[in-house]
């Protein structure tokens, strides 16, 4: 969430918690994004309209598309360089700018993808919305319950996760050119002092979250201990609790398989919110349920 809300997404209803709310395959993916770039940052490309000019003739894309692209918000608008090209404007948008400011990393194709309707979710670093990928195909998902007017906002970037809110805000900056004000940054009343031991609370299960991660992540996992779990499930909690749950059937899967490695059985693991049907439909919502992963799951709950 940033101060150029103005396209943005809200719900038109109530939303239940753990509910598919959109999917969506990129305009302009992989290769394509890198070729735009490069032709951006070293001057192939000098205007807007050498990048539309390459969105159509380079890519295909048809005119209903590139004006999708077109109406997305450029962050680094102010940060270009004049050029002597006949038809550069001085406030126009560039299609790197948009790509900086729009594009998510699909972590099962290793690259960036462009999604013009999901690029219209704003930021925020207590997200109501998760999403995951099935190749390309981006699939958005609620993880709370959303009011009626409720914006939706997904998180930009793990990192938000493992840090408070001075060092995320100088990322975000730094990252993406602007000044985060979701409500996990910011008070909803600077003279509130409940507001602030609230926000004092969240860095320090932030900091935490990631001597956790970090912990976790020397660990030895051909010689598991209880404690290892014990700090897996910890990690989990504040998750919840921070409303990181965006990315958490990753850290579920995990926490599942040690589980079992340890001797727990099916029952323990739906006392402690591990169970194989909670792992099997956060799966299916942010891969789908023809994904491999969200068969195998499927087929374990079955064959309880």
């Amino acid at each position: 969430q940033n101060e150029y809300s103005n396209q943005s997404a809200y719900a038109a209803e109530f939303i239940p918690k753990h509910t598919l709310t959109f999917a969506e395959l990129p305009a302009i993916r992989g290769g394509e994004i890198e070729i735009a770039t490069l032709y951006n940052e070293n001057g192939t490309h000098q205007c807007q309209a050498d990048d539309d000019a390459f969105l159509k003739n380079n890519i295909g894309l048809d005119d209903s598309t590139r004006k999708a692209i077109w109406e997305l918000h450029d962050q680094f608008i102010d940060t270009y360089t004049p050029t002597n090209h006949p038809l550069y404007s001085p406030d126009e948008k560039r299609v790197l700018g948009i790509i900086k400011s729009n594009a998510y990393h699909s972590n099962e194709e290793g690259s960036r993808g462009l999604y013009p309707t999901i690029s219209r979710f704003n930021h925020s670093c207590k997200p109501n919305v998760g999403y995951g990928f099935n190749g390309w195909e981006m699939r958005l998902y609620t993880t709370s319950d959303v009011q009626e007017g409720e914006e939706l906002c997904t998180c930009y970037s793990d990192m938000v996760y493992f840090h408070n809110r001075i060092e995320r805000g100088e990322f975000l900056k730094r990252k993406f050119n602007f000044d985060c004000i979701c409500s996990g940054c910011n008070s909803s009343d600077s003279d509130d002092e409940s507001e602030e031991q609230r926000l004092k609370q969240s860095d320090t299960r932030r900091e935490r979250l990631r001597l956790l991660a970090e912990t976790l992540a020397q660990r030895d996992r051909t010689n598991l201990k209880k404690s290892d779990l014990e700090m897996i499930m910890e990690s989990i909690n504040i998750m919840k609790l921070e409303s990181l749950e965006h990315n958490i059937s990753t850290t579920y899967r995990l926490a599942r398989e040690w589980a079992l490695k340890l001797g727990e059985d099916e029952a323990s693991l739906e006392e402690k919110c591990l169970g194989a049907e909670l792992y099997a439909k956060l799966l299916e919502l942010s891969k789908g349920e023809k994904h491999p992963e969200t068969i195998q799951a499927m087929m374990e709950v079955r064959s309880r």
